[in-house]
């Protein structure tokens, strides 16, 4: 009698929890884990990834977990914001390889090596294309969640779901400069850049930009800059994108200034790139990164060294050498007496 109370007790939430799962199939059980680990990666990877300054390590695990994160996405819309980021950072790591390629097509071109400056020049704009398709997939991922881009400013329920919005107005921007650096084969929309603009004016007030490192009004000045008839009339962009790159140095985090090199370097403006990234360099020597951010920082340093090796390899042949970061090929040297140049390259 005893045996047998105990097997019931033992075998019916066995039968039930069969009988679940016959019924509604794996997708509860998918639908669980994918809840799971999107609240595993929104509340303990992502804050884990954002406080170091390792990106190649950031990028290993961007593009391991973005496709697995992803395939939950067919039973939970739980895993879009997590999609957001992880695309973001995959995005960025295929942008760095890309700029790789662009300084071996500047230098192999200075040495008059065509047929391999052109290859290199075809490699660096298939990576653009990589580049673009994951960066759209991180605003696919945000339209996803929130609806439309650009056209109602959502209700966000906390500083998370602003940090999602705000690196996802980014990556549309860079999906729409990687595509068109890789000649249009993703096909990301043209007018996905003005809805930029106006998703970023959901935050451009004065607690969303010291919130945000001045980013919101960073995109909104870039985009302004570079789209005809997009800024207000009467405003100097260049001047709004100064503005918020001292709140990004203020706040330790200076993307805002890594989105104005671009836009210096789009306009052709030289004299002005190489005076922001002077600022940088000068910038990270004397303000420390935003602990709760140090990954963030770190990508806007590396993308306008980006920059810098591209100016530095134009015109010599080699990228910024070692430990002069902030310098030029033609600043005023020190007179030591020696012929020869035995700095560290």
């Amino acid at each position: 009698m005893c045996v047998s109370y105990l097997s019931q007790r033992i075998i019916r939430p066995i039968v039930m929890l069969a009988t679940l799962i016959s019924v509604s199939g794996c997708s509860t059980i998918y639908s669980l884990a994918g809840n799971g680990a999107s609240k595993y990666g929104q509340d303990v990877m992502m804050p884990y990834l954002l406080t170091t300054k390792d990106f190649p390590l950031a990028c290993a695990t961007g593009e391991s977990l973005t496709s697995v994160i992803a395939s939950f996405g067919q039973y939970t819309t739980s895993v879009n914001q997590l999609s957001v980021l992880t695309n973001m950072v995959g995005g960025l790591c295929v942008h760095t390889q890309a700029q790789k390629a662009h300084l071996n097509f500047l230098r192999l071109a200075k040495m008059n090596h065509i047929a391999a400056a052109q290859d290199a020049r075809i490699q660096s704009k298939r990576l653009h294309t990589i580049a673009a398709g994951r960066q759209y997939k991180a605003y696919q991922a945000l339209h996803s969640n929130f609806g439309e881009f650009g056209e109602e400013c959502p209700m966000f329920s906390d500083d998370y779901e602003q940090l999602v919005w705000i690196l996802g107005t980014v990556s549309a921007v860079q999906a729409v400069l990687s595509d068109t650096a890789g000649g249009g084969e993703v096909g990301v929309p043209k007018n996905l850049a003005p809805k930029a603009i106006r998703a970023a004016a959901c935050l451009d007030t004065p607690r969303g930009n010291i919130a945000w490192w001045g980013l919101p009004k960073a995109i909104k000045a870039l985009l302004s800059s570079i789209l005809p008839g997009a800024g207000e009339e009467g405003v100097d962009q260049w001047e709004q994108m100064a503005i918020a790159s001292k709140i990004g140095d203020k706040s330790g985090v200076r993307i805002s200034r890594a989105l104005m090199a671009i836009g210096a370097e789009n306009a052709g403006k030289i004299d002005l790139l190489k005076s922001l990234i002077r600022d940088q360099a000068n910038s990270i020597s004397n303000t420390a990164s935003n602990r709760d951010f140090v990954l963030l920082d770190a990508v806007a340093t590396d993308m306008i060294i980006g920059l810098s090796d591209s100016l530095w390899t134009a015109e010599t042949g080699h990228r910024t050498p070692h430990g002069s970061f902030g310098t030029f090929w033609d600043d005023a040297q020190d007179d030591t007496g020696l012929d020869i140049d035995f700095g560290d390259f």
